[in-house]
């Protein structure tokens, strides 16, 4: 089998896996550079706050720092997910990014016609070194059917018997492609890498992890099972060069997961979240 087959037997593996498995609902969203106001979803910059709201503090009194809030009416084609109210998104700008501590989502119920500025504490040297967002954007959604994940055992099981089908050999996973068959890396990039449905900026859909899932036993995964937000780190391109927009140290990711039944009630008081890099 030469590097060429090899190629075109994981492209072969890759799509009949993909074809033969479910697809899911996801709502991906991408950063503008054009700031909305207080009223509609957004990333960083100042928040909306009903009358009477004051800003959220962590278990020492501190200042949370606010990093996204979604407009719930923005957000179409997601059953268990509210029809109206605001959602917001809120951590501790230290070096893990607030994992150790609690209450980072908030949800208002309705959007009042103004909204108040509760006095923000200006951020220390710390807070300016590691906080993730770089700036305020606002966001543009678009609702998308997502293939199964290629990071998932259903989608890596699937691959291994249609590649094993037309090439003749017996991996039992697209990793021995590189470790054991010695292929190129393209090859290992097209089984697993490419076209993965879990990259990018989402509400819903497959979860992308640098690391590993949080939710390690099938007890956590029932618990959590639906992903409020995946917020990767960002990049952006100016006079050539490039510049980050978003940051979770070095190029991670963050998430948030809830159950599917409490986000359906609007209840937010069971939040996993979770942040990783490379």
């Amino acid at each position: 089998m030469t590097n060429e087959q090899a190629l075109q037997y994981a492209q072969y593996a890759a799509k009949k896996a993909l074809a033969e498995l479910d697809t899911q609902y996801a709502v991906h969203f991408a950063l503008q550079e054009e700031v909305p106001s207080v009223f509609h979803s957004k990333i960083g910059g100042k928040p909306y706050f009903p009358a009477g709201a004051e800003i959220p503090v962590d278990r020492n009194g501190e200042q949370l720092r606010f990093l996204m809030q979604i407009n719930c009416s923005e957000v179409q084609g997601i059953g268990c997910f509210p029809k109206q109210g605001m959602i917001q998104f809120w951590i501790c700008a230290d070096d893990c990014w607030g994992m150790w501590d609690d209450d980072r989502v908030i949800y208002y119920d309705t959007i009042s016609e103004s909204s108040t500025e509760p006095p923000v504490s200006a951020f220390n040297d710390v807070e300016k070194e590691f906080f993730p967002l770089k700036g305020e954007f606002g966001v543009a959604f678009l609702p998308t059917v997502e293939d199964t994940p290629k990071d998932s055992i259903r989608y890596q099981r699937t691959f291994c018997k249609y590649f094993n089908e037309i090439s003749g050999e017996s991996i039992e996973s697209p990793y021995d492609l590189e470790f054991k068959l010695h292929l190129p890396f393209e090859v290992l990039a097209e089984a697993l890498y490419n076209n993965n449905s879990s990259h990018g900026h989402k509400i819903g859909g497959s979860s992308d992890f640098c690391q590993y899932d949080p939710r390690e036993t099938e007890e956590q995964q029932e618990r959590y099972d639906f992903q409020l937000l995946q917020l990767c780190s960002d990049f952006g391109r100016i006079d050539g060069k490039n510049f980050a927009r978003i940051m979770w140290g070095d190029a991670g990711i963050c998430h948030f997961f809830i159950n599917s039944e409490k986000l359906k009630n609007c209840d937010f008081s069971d939040i996993l979240y979770y942040c990783d890099c490379c």
